[in-house]
């Protein structure tokens, strides 16, 4: 599950501008000049496994020296019979032991899978239809929209449904909450769709939220009861399980926070959607229900979950993409194995959790799967090891020969003219969160400047036909503009290359064109005045993943290259924005309106579910001992640390609240929930978070 789960952590992302971002978690796609067949006359030479898995672990371990990760765990299945598994790193920083194949990883948007197995397996039973509207099966799923009404259990599962993105609070966590499932359906009550059903595929957890709903209200089991009934234990995955069961701790691979604090296990609270803990092996038993003729789904759901449900709507003409949503599946066209001349169908689904990370990927007609998960790291280095595995043992079986890589053009010496039609494309555009300029210079170089970092603008020369290049070492890319669904788009196909493991390549929508909103005087006044503040977090509990990471500020900024518009989003009046960005794939996701409202003289900001308000009401800690009252509805207390308590002791001395402490950098320092002790030294500046339950006195002192 690619995170941007919440509005800070959006606001806080690295740019997109270098475009590695489009190392995206669903692998890739092809090159336009195909590698010949293997001629079954001359057969290629057959690489012995011993060879492939001397190769895998090699990667592994690459992958834990240079790719970030902690531990990866990895599997090679043909037919049933595993030809690979090994795993490389550690088990834990603190615990000198070697992992096994039985250590658990969170599995992440993997777990997606499950859930579409599922509905299918329901559908063959004739208790429901790809085609129900989901209210019909769940009557208590509304929006402050009337088009909610006309999303169907397909829709969930092609992401084509418009819903927000992840419209949930307290989903990671370090230990299992229920409150996730609790409020999803009331947040979803106060919120509009961001496009209408069916308009397009945009990457979407709370379309696979609305599906595990389903599945439990058509079954009459809790998901978790369902899926060890149905999957677990008929297909034998011993080591795999839901967080709604208790963990065995001592087989949970550990992992580390950016912090640098060691956690025994990633709790992803919303299981369909990516909270499945499982290792390479089990998963791999999975994938035998993705092969023809299996006892679980039939060769009719298998073909219709393969089907290129990403074509239905808006998305990009392509030769190549990384990106091509099946049911469930990232994609359904995976490079380099669909554009490689032999015919091959590889079915990919990635997982990314803010600790772990997962790549799952078959290969139907040759009966392979092949797993790679880790702490740490990341889905997209995960896949490319995959792809590696599957590329190893097809040139083994003589049915794919050696890939080549995806190529874009030579970069020309000079830049080609810009013709009028060209040049009507230049103006603003944006993603979901940042805003662009797009402009042509004299001698035909397109620029793209980003809000977020307007001192490191890109150029790309023009080719002509209305094609730019942008070379890199690593990473070229090629720009030009498409026009759909009454949006013009500028797109992206890009090649990168990853030493040691290969290359990616997609195409994207990147960004969509909008216009100047001028405001009046009154409106412009109202978000003047906000412009520049940040509003900190305060709905999560003190398990939450999102507070150990970094301080969960959402910074509202007015946009200079435009009017009338903030972090991307248009302003309407004097207290609301919305997302108004619709482009298919990755770059809309997770999208949420503002609304600013105040209450007892103080702003606050509501935004996917979440509470976040104003530093400007955040009072200051003070020297000495001081009582702290919880809020009625017990939200996070934040106080201001002032740099001259630099070095002083700050002690919560009641004991069963939980409080977090960041420095002036966003830095969290000091989290009780991990962290032993109550006392911690005061950095130069920053914050602190106390958690107190509803109306509870909380004292502290600092000396």
């Amino acid at each position: 599950m690619k995170s941007g789960v919440h509005l800070w952590r959006k606001e806080m992302k690295k740019l997109k501008i270098a475009l590695a971002a489009l190392l995206l978690c669903a692998g890739c796609s092809s090159p336009a000049e195909a590698p010949q067949s293997t001629s079954t006359s001359s057969p290629q030479p057959v690489v012995e496994t011993e060879e492939m898995a001397e190769l895998a672990q090699q990667q592994a371990q690459m992958l834990v020296s240079s790719g970030g990760a902690l531990s990866v765990q990895y599997a090679l299945m043909k037919d049933g019979e595993l030809l690979i598994s090994g795993q490389a790193g550690t088990f834990s920083p603190s615990q000198q032991r070697e992992l096994s194949a039985q250590d658990q990883y969170t599995i992440g948007s993997v777990s997606k899978m499950f859930v579409t197995a599922a509905v299918m397996k329901l559908q063959q039973e004739g208790k429901l239809s790809l085609s129900d509207k989901v209210v019909d099966l769940l009557p208590e799923f509304e929006m402050a929209d009337e088009r909610y009404t006309q999303i169907t259990v397909r829709m969930l599962l092609n992401h084509s449904s418009g819903l927000p993105g992840s419209s949930f609070t307290n989903g990671f966590t370090f230990s299992y909450e229920t409150d996730t499932h609790d409020t999803f359906l009331d947040h979803l009550k106060e919120s509009r769709l961001q496009a209408d059903p069916g308009a397009y595929s945009v990457y979407s957890n709370d379309g696979f939220m609305l599906a595990e709903l389903v599945v439990e209200a058509v079954s009459g089991q809790s998901l978790t009861e369902y899926l060890r009934e149905n999957f677990f234990e008929p297909l034998g995955m011993t080591s795999t399980q839901t967080p709604a069961e208790p963990l065995d701790t001592e087989k949970t691979a550990r992992l580390v926070t950016t912090g640098g604090r060691e956690v025994e296990a990633d709790i992803v609270n919303m299981i369909g959607t990516g909270g499945i803990l499982s290792t390479a092996e089990d998963l791999c038993r999975f994938g035998q229900i993705f092969m023809p003729g299996n006892e679980v789904l039939t060769d009719a759901s298998l073909e219709a979950m393969m089907n290129r449900e990403y074509a239905r709507g808006i998305w990009p003409s392509q030769q190549w993409n990384s990106l091509g949503y099946g049911l469930g599946w990232d994609s359904v066209d995976l490079y380099p194995f669909a554009q490689s001349g032999e015919g091959i169908t590889a079915l990919t689904k990635g997982g990314d959790t803010l600790l772990s990370h997962a790549a799952f990927t078959v290969v139907p007609q040759y009966g392979l799967t092949a797993v790679v998960l880790s702490s740490g790291g990341s889905s997209a280095t995960n896949q490319l090891m995959a792809n590696s595995m599957l590329t190893q043992a097809l040139i083994a079986q003589n049915a794919m020969s050696e890939p080549a890589s995806a190529v874009l053009p030579d970069e020309p010496e000079v830049s080609q003219p810009i013709d009028q039609q060209l040049a009507a494309m230049a103006g603003v555009y944006a993603d979901s969160t940042s805003l662009y300029t797009i402009a042509f210079e004299e001698d035909g170089t397109l620029t793209l400047t980003s809000e977020l970092l307007p001192d490191q603008p890109i150029s790309a020369k023009h080719l002509g036909d209305g094609k730019f290049l942008y070379p890199s070492m690593m990473n070229d890319q090629l720009f030009s503009f498409e026009q759909q669904g009454g949006h013009t788009y500028l797109k992206v196909e890009a090649v990168s290359m990853v030493l040691g493991l290969g290359s990616v390549a997609t195409t994207v929508y990147y960004v969509m064109k909008v216009e100047d909103n001028p405001l009046d005087a009154q409106v412009q006044a109202a978000w003047e005045a906000r412009s520049g503040q940040n509003y900190l977090l305060v709905s999560e509990k003190p398990t939450s993943q999102l507070l150990e990471m970094m301080l969960p500020a959402a910074p509202v900024t007015l946009s200079t290259f435009a009017e009338g518009y903030v972090n991307a989003h248009q302003i309407v009046d004097e207290n609301r924005a919305l997302a108004i960005v619709q482009i298919p794939g990755t770059g809309s996701r997770d999208q949420f309106d503002y609304h600013f409202f105040t209450e007892e003289g103080v702003e606050y900001l509501s935004a996917a579910g979440d509470l976040y308000i104003s530093t400007a009401a955040v009072p200051a800690l003070e020297k000495g001992t001081t009582q702290v009252q919880g809020k009625d509805q017990g939200h996070i207390q934040w106080l201001s640390i002032d740099p001259q308590l630099a070095s002083l002791t700050l002690n919560v001395t009641t004991q069963d609240v939980a409080f977090l402490v960041y420095d002036q950098n966003g830095s969290c320092v000091f989290d009780s929930v991990l962290d032993e002790g109550r006392e911690v030294s005061l950095p130069q500046g920053g914050w602190l978070a106390l958690c107190p339950q509803a109306g509870q006195s909380v004292e502290l002192t600092v000396r």
